[in-house]
């Protein structure tokens, strides 16, 4: 059976991305696979897997939203900014929890800037940050745009603080909690990171990797997320004459009101996603994506 979809996966604790995406590669046994959205080993939560024709909208799904549940423990800087770092520096816990109600208004619903960690997967020069940084070099980091949806304190405990933060991607959790900290006057790391949603994937429907690895074919199959789910343009149908046309991603122009990007069928069978133009003729419809194949399961 050819699998294409988007498996929408539950990371656990302890793995990397990269581990989660050859589990799943064994047990649907691909080698066309790829993901969105690189969770930190130690960081739990949903983690979208692209299998088969899939893979050509990893960068679509990287578009969208994701939302997280992230821990604050206050008191201790690290080098990494969360708990797995080293100690850099400590100093009496100070919480008036007025004040970070206080400060977390400036994130809220917000455009930041945001320097990435050394301990990250970004490249600098060809090497990835936390390489640099684990042979104790530092190097200079551009400022990325983020932006932060919504910033909600979901309750205060002890010396911690829980966070639920809906934010665009590129946007680092330990550095936001970490900025925060300094703006209270206070040192803190990140202790505990859970992505509960990215875009239309919810923790609630993702499948563990426990659970996929007793599925049968069919289970594999209904477990996948159709291509053509994923997107959220409207929906525009064509005669099933113009199939082969449209199948070939060849240009056509058809006497039609509307305009702008579709999810384009034929025949009721999803073709891809294409871009309805104004010409003098009419709209000019140009394929931007071509997801079907004649030997699809769809």
């Amino acid at each position: 059976m050819n699998f294409n979809g988007i498996l929408n996966v539950y990371k656990p604790k302890g793995f990397t991305s990269r581990d989660v995406v050859n589990i799943v590669r064994k047990i649907y046994k691909t080698k066309k696979i790829g993901h969105a959205g690189t969770l930190d080993p130690n960081a739990t939560g949903v983690l979208p897997i692209a299998i088969g024709n899939a893979t050509k909208i990893v960068e679509y799904i990287q578009s969208m939203g994701k939302c997280y549940v992230g821990e604050m423990t206050l008191g201790i800087e690290t080098d990494t900014l969360d708990i797995w770092g080293g100690s850099l520096n400590s100093k009496e816990v100070y919480l008036d929890k007025n004040q970070f109600f206080e400060v977390i208004k400036e994130y809220d619903n917000k455009k930041i800037s945001q320097i990435p960690p050394m301990y990250s997967a970004l490249k600098k020069n060809g090497k990835r940050l936390y390489e640099y940084a684990r042979l104790g070099i530092e190097v200079e980091r551009e400022k990325r745009e983020a932006e932060i949806y919504s910033l909600i304190i979901l309750n205060f405990y002890d010396n911690k603080i829980r966070f639920e933060v809906n934010c665009s991607k590129g946007t680092y959790i330990r550095s936001l909690f970490n900025d925060i900290a300094s703006d209270t006057d206070n040192f803190a790391y990140m202790s505990s990171l859970c992505r509960s949603k990215y875009g239309i994937f919810k923790i609630e429907n993702a499948f563990s990797l426990e659970r996929l690895k007793n599925f049968n074919e069919n289970q594999l199959y209904n477990s996948l997320m159709k291509i053509e789910d994923v997107f959220e343009y409207e929906r525009i149908d064509f005669d099933k004459k113009y199939f082969k046309h449209i199948s070939n991603g060849l240009r056509k122009t058809f006497d039609i009101e509307k305009e702008g990007i579709f999810k384009i069928y034929c025949d009721n069978i999803f073709i891809g996603i294409g871009e309805l133009v104004s010409e003098e003729s009419g709209k000019l419809l140009k394929m931007i994506n071509i997801f079907y194949k004649s030997d699809s399961n769809d």
